[in-house]
């Protein structure tokens, strides 16, 4: 009896010194755009960084941040990429998202978007764009949304202004074809479509709107964030790692955006590491500067702490 009581007493020692990435990992579903902004998240899946904070997380690429409030409702995702204006207008529409980590910020000392113009059209001032097409990803998109600002900003109504909905991968056709005067694409459509000579770069939009702002953040449901703490504090972290990770290793993050997105961007995101209500104030205020926010916005409430 004695010696199955200390082989029993050495198997529970044993037991609980096995580590804890033996438990089984909280299984995660995860929204994910199509561009470097989002490498690392790739990274951390890729290098294992998530499995190593006990989370088994499933990416599932997004082409458009706009379904992704109605996928994080749905429990399709549980995590994923959302901008200022999606997060705004879902929840005046009922909805209750948070934000719970950040992705990139737009900077003037890094531009990821312009407007580009057909050559041939000698677009020189805001008022030039008087009558013509500009395709955008998505009506209501931040691309959108901050150039009816920048043209709000220069006395010219966005209602001047033709906003024909574009997919990235389309731009360079239509513009080489003439069904579009111009486009506001993101990297890479936009150094393909400067090289490929279907337009040139007319106004760095963005920056001129604001030199810095936060372009895009991960979010879930409020009612999921509640209930699942420990698994954003997991989340946050592996990315947090997975960050140390692209500065430490440049070669292996090249080798991970060749396979996940077909190419290597040459400057990279302004990859961003905090939230601040600031960050939503802006787009509150540009929101409602061009009329599609009706209802008041605490910034603060939209961050999850």
């Amino acid at each position: 009896m004695r010696k199955l009581m200390l082989a029993a007493l050495s198997i529970a020692i044993a037991t609980a010194a096995l580590p804890a990435a033996a438990e089984t990992p909280a299984k995660l579903n995860l929204g994910v755009g199509v561009s470097s902004d989002f490498i690392a998240a790739y990274v951390a899946k890729d290098e294992g960084v998530f499995l190593k904070h006990g989370l088994d997380v499933t990416v599932t690429n997004v082409v458009n941040s706009a379904l992704m409030p109605a996928a994080l409702m749905a429990g399709t995702v549980q995590i994923a990429i959302l901008t200022g204006p999606n997060i705004l207008l879902a929840n005046e529409g009922g909805l209750d998202l948070v934000a719970i980590g950040a992705i990139a910020r737009i900077q003037k000392s890094n531009p990821r978007s312009s407007l580009v113009t057909r050559a041939e059209l000698k677009i020189a001032k805001p008022e030039d764009l008087k009558g013509k097409k500009i395709g955008l990803p998505g009506i209501n998109s931040s691309l959108d949304l901050v150039l009816r600002k920048w043209l709000m900003d220069r006395h010219v109504k966005p209602s001047e202004v033709s906003a024909v909905e574009t997919p990235f991968a389309q731009m360079t056709d239509l513009l080489k074809g003439g069904q579009l005067d111009g486009a506001m694409p993101l990297e890479p459509a936009l150094s393909r479509i400067v090289d490929s000579g279907a337009a040139v770069k007319t106004f760095d939009v963005q920056s001129e709107v604001s030199p810095d702002f936060l372009g895009s953040f991960w979010a879930a449901t409020r009612a999921w964030a509640d209930a699942n703490r420990a698994t954003i504090g997991a989340f946050r972290a592996a990315l947090g790692d997975s960050r140390d990770f692209i500065a430490q290793h440049p070669e292996a993050v090249v080798a991970i955006e060749k396979k996940r997105l077909g190419y290597v961007d040459p400057r990279g995101p302004s990859l961003a590491f905090e939230l601040k209500p600031t960050d939503f104030q802006f787009w509150i205020d540009l929101c409602r500067q061009v009329g599609v926010l009706r209802q008041p916005m605490d910034a603060e409430k939209l961050i999850f702490e």
